[in-house]
């Protein structure tokens, strides 16, 4: 389906869209690991939520660069920021810092990651973030001064990050200081989803509307020619989370909403290769960076 069909209806068909993928390159960068007290990844409205165990692990915090065609690079998530090599704070401050524990080893970070395959900061002009939420714009001061920057978010998480009080609900005001955020520019009609925006606008990446995890959530849904590949970042937090029914913290009613539509696609299109936002347990799987899924 072309770009003009598309912006004619104003629709998405998935089968005519993954019958014509895009031949794209997805790096994935393990930038540290993060671990707060309490099953967070679980949400506590949920009924199975007690029986679930107990919950120590750090689980990774990924980030992700696409590569389509000519060398566009876009960054989706900018992970762990390098000072958490160096502080158990890193940047997130002493009072988060402390509720939420941040590692990571040396050339981790995303700078330092996207340098090891070619790429430097300045090359990249395109930011996608899932959300706000602490661990995913750790490393975005490493763009401050990068010319031409888009910065794309959901306008309800710029809100959320910049209200007086947003370090209580894990948002953090310097990571986004001396960044232009544009807002997520959604059309409707890409069922199950409720919104979506066709972000280079051929197809190849498509950003669909998740939230409840946060209002302003979203997730990736990438065309590449060895089958779809969905990047759920925290509207699924593990594989866990779709096998016993319990969707993440957060609006528990719009959280399990948008894991709804995500088993709904997946059970469309079951070769989807899926890469969940903090899953311990994938992470030994995963193809990670410089190598890449195509």
């Amino acid at each position: 389906m072309t770009a003009t069909e598309r912006a004619a209806t104003g629709r998405i068909d998935w089968n005519r869209l993954f019958a014509n993928p895009v031949h794209l390159k997805l790096y994935v960068m393990c930038t540290g690991e993060v671990h707060a007290m309490g099953n967070v990844h679980y949400n506590p409205k949920s009924p199975k939520f007690k029986a679930m165990p107990a919950e120590k692990r750090f689980n990774p915090v990924l980030a992700f660069l696409v590569e389509r065609p000519g060398k566009e690079l876009l960054l989706l998530d900018t992970g762990l920021h390098h000072s958490f090599g160096q502080s158990r704070f890193g940047n997130f401050g002493p009072i988060l810092g402390s509720m939420v524990k941040g590692k990571a080893g040396a050339e981790m970070d995303v700078r330092s990651q996207l340098r090891s395959i070619g790429v430097a900061i300045d090359d990249i002009h395109c930011v996608f973030l899932s959300h706000l939420h602490l661990d995913h714009p750790s490393g975005l001061p490493y763009f401050a001064g990068v010319r031409n920057l888009k910065v794309y978010v959901d306008e309800s998480e710029t809100i959320a990050a910049n209200a007086p009080l947003g370090f209580l609900k894990g948002y953090v005001k310097k990571h986004v200081k001396g960044i232009d955020l544009s807002p997520i520019p959604y059309s409707t009609g890409a069922t199950p989803f409720e919104r979506f925006w066709d972000f280079f606008g051929d197809g190849s990446t498509i950003v669909v509307h998740t939230p409840g995890h946060t209002e302003g959530h979203s997730s990736v849904i990438l065309n590449a020619t060895d089958g779809p590949i969905l990047l759920t970042f925290d509207a699924v937090h593990r594989r866990s989370n779709l096998e016993h029914g319990i969707p993440p913290s957060g609006d528990y009613r719009k959280a399990a909403e948008s894991m709804r539509n995500i088993e709904s696609f997946l059970r469309d299109f079951p070769k989807t290769r899926v890469i969940f936002g903090h899953d311990p347990d994938q992470l030994g799987t995963l193809i990670l960076a410089p190598k890449y899924y195509s």
